[in-house]
């Protein structure tokens, strides 16, 4: 008795295995991304060299020629490029879903991919082209009529609409473009016009500041003229004579150098050798004069032309603050009792200003008198309050869209699930 109960328990286990193994695979089956007897390598196989696939679940719902229809038809949609699987009609969203996302990674082209009932009720597709509610859209329009009309119709409307998105993407593009054009056709211009302004103004700048630089080396060569010492006079005490080539040379220098100037950065090799000719022109005085040789000092800085300074002086600017600056004699003299120093006047504009207040084009004119002399340090400070001082202060010198209804579904682009009503809830069915 007891063997015969064994035999039925082991009977009935083998076939609750068997159920179950059963079971397990129908739900695979059922799971799958294609239908009982039609797996994803099968119909993607098929859609590289068709346009409609009938799986077998759906039955024979299209004929020969029906198929060859729905073919041609879509094969003429070369914008919307439209694949149809036609599936059973108890097929599941989630089966559809992930049946077309695997199908469309197989083919690897682009395009619709569209699932249809047998009975033509229900479409779903999935398209990187159109977003959800165009898909959705699009299915909708093709509601209510039997399944070979549908699906040529679907990809009619399709075609039409990837038509006028392509043209919309092109007068979309010319206008794009043309705006760009237009700004930077303004742009250029702007720039042009601003660049030729700017050079028009640096010239007359550069002009302006020739003239005054050139007025300085004449006042050098006359004031040399003047003196006119016999350098071949042996009678000429040797450092007297010494003092006054270099006087010369120095001219001679600054000559040169401001006939090769052409920019404002030039005129520091000029100012260099003015600096250095007067002071070997007051050295030279000294020396006729039986006077001793005064100490090297920066120029005045009311007036560079009036030779080495021979003491420092405080002074205020109209409205500025007061700073030690070094002064001539003379100069000197009239600030301490309370007198207007006598100020190096340069062009500006249509007038003449003192150099410091001439504009940045002054700075390197400046910079070559006081180089020697403490350099940036002592201008800054001189020049506090001042236009060249404000310059000083900053330095001078020389495939497509996103997954939506049937869940993450691996990313193939938007699905629309139209009149598929079990599939997510119609418009969530995102592109497909």
């Amino acid at each position: 008795m007891s063997s015969v109960l064994r035999s039925t328990r082991t009977a009935r286990r083998g076939a609750l295995a068997a159920i179950i193994a059963l079971a397990a695979v129908l739900l695979l089956g059922f799971g799958a991304p294609a239908q009982a007897g039609d797996n994803v390598g099968q119909i993607a196989k098929a859609l590289t060299s068709s346009r409609v696939y009938v799986t077998s679940g759906a039955g024979p719902v299209l004929s020969a020629s029906d198929q060859s229809e729905i073919n041609a038809a879509l094969d003429r949609d070369k914008d919307a490029d439209v694949r149809a699987v036609v599936v059973s009609n108890d097929v599941t969203g989630p089966q559809v879903q992930q049946m077309l996302v695997a199908v469309r990674e197989r083919v690897g082209k682009d395009g619709i991919y569209a699932a249809v009932t047998a009975d033509g009720r229900r479409m779903a597709a999935t398209t990187g082209q159109f977003s959800r509610p165009e898909i959705n859209q699009l299915i909708t329009q093709t509601s209510g009529t039997p399944l070979k009309e549908r699906l040529i119709r679907f990809g009619e409307v399709a075609e039409k609409k990837a038509e006028a998105k392509a043209h919309s993407s092109t007068v979309g593009m010319f206008v794009t473009l043309g705006v760009v054009i237009v700004l930077v056709a303004g742009a250029a211009g702007t720039f042009l016009v601003v660049r030729k302004r700017t050079r028009e103004r640096e010239a007359q700048q550069m002009a302006q500041l020739k003239l005054g630089v050139e007025e300085d080396v004449t006042a050098l060569g006359e004031d040399i003229a003047r003196l006119d010492l016999n350098v071949m006079n042996h009678d000429l005490h040797p450092d007297t004579r010494s003092d006054y080539e270099h006087a010369m040379n120095s001219y001679d220098a600054a000559k040169r150098a401001t006939d090769k100037a052409a920019r404002p950065e030039d005129m520091l090799a000029v100012t260099t050798s003015l600096e250095d000719g007067r002071y070997y022109m007051t050295a030279t005085r000294a020396r006729l004069a039986d006077e001793p040789v005064p100490e090297r000092r920066a120029p005045c800085f009311f007036n560079p032309q009036h030779g080495p300074s021979v003491k420092d002086v405080t002074w205020a600017p109209p409205g500025g603050v007061a700073r030690s600056v070094p002064a001539c004699e003379a100069d000197a003299e009239a600030v301490l009792h309370g007198h207007a120093p006598d100020v190096r006047m340069v062009p500006y504009g249509d007038g003449r200003r003192p150099y410091w207040d001439a504009g940045p084009a002054y700075g390197p004119y400046a910079g070559g008198y006081y180089s020697s002399y403490g350099g940036m340090d002592l201008i800054s400070g001189m020049m506090i309050g001042t236009m060249l001082g404000s310059m000083m202060n900053g330095g001078w010198g020389g495939d497509g869209g996103g997954m939506g209804g049937f869940g993450d579904g691996g990313g193939g682009g938007d699905f629309g699930s139209g009149d598929f009503g079990d599939f997510g809830g119609g418009g969530d069915f995102g592109g497909f």
